[in-house]
């Protein structure tokens, strides 16, 4: 599976300030189109020089959380996942995937055939290393489904990064207040950014 990695560097005076702020780096992952909820993938207190590594490993998670801004994403089940499947998520669990070749080849999918309950979140999560810590199967994403409903999700390499007080890791973002600098991976694998207080923002090197 392909590796990526992020560099975040600080000036020491910079770093002064966010801490006095109380200011954390904020890391949003995206997926392909208009129907997920984003999810603060991490949140942490930085150092001078970051980093921040990942691979294109993904796991399907169920929770009860309520998808509304601020709200803590508490994964109740999750399960390793393998695109161009169906889980069938009944019994508190994801069942063993059935073949669906229909799906694109970046495409994770689920039906929520959960007895008893209406309607459940579920979303993408994604194992990360910050700073040489690694953070086991982080939410990304969340979206609603019924019922007998199915759900798609196809994961792409872009995420926001910026820096904010209040929002912790896998939290619901319903907006975003700060300045948001985005970021995407093509061929690349590896990006350097720096932060810049003096106009309070990210900028790619």
């Amino acid at each position: 599976m392909p590796n990526y990695k992020l560099n975040i560097a600080f000036r020491e005076a910079d770093l002064n300030v966010i801490y006095e702020a109380g200011e954390k780096v904020v890391i949003v992952k995206h997926t392909a189109g208009d129907s997920d909820t984003q999810v603060a993938w991490v949140s942490f207190a930085p150092f001078i020089n970051n980093t921040i590594t990942w691979s294109t490993n993904f796991a399907l998670y169920a929770s009860t959380s309520e998808i509304q801004n601020g709200a803590e994403i508490t994964k109740l089940s999750d399960k390793a996942a393998s695109t161009q499947v169906m889980y069938n998520f009944m019994r508190g669990t994801f069942q063993c995937p059935e073949p669906a070749p229909m799906l694109s080849p970046n495409t994770y999918a689920l039906k929520n055939l959960q007895e008893n309950i209406n309607v459940l979140t579920f979303g993408l999560a994604q194992d990360v290393v910050i700073n040489g810590n690694a953070q086991a199967s982080r939410p990304i994403n969340a979206i609603l489904v019924p019922k007998g409903h199915s759900a798609t999700m196809t994961p792409i390499e872009k995420l926001d990064i910026f820096l904010h007080n209040e929002i912790e890791g896998s939290t619901v973002i319903s907006h975003i207040n700060s300045i948001v600098l985005p970021i995407t991976y093509t061929e690349e694998r590896e990006h350097t950014v720096e932060y810049n207080g003096d106009i309070g923002q990210f900028f790619l090197k």
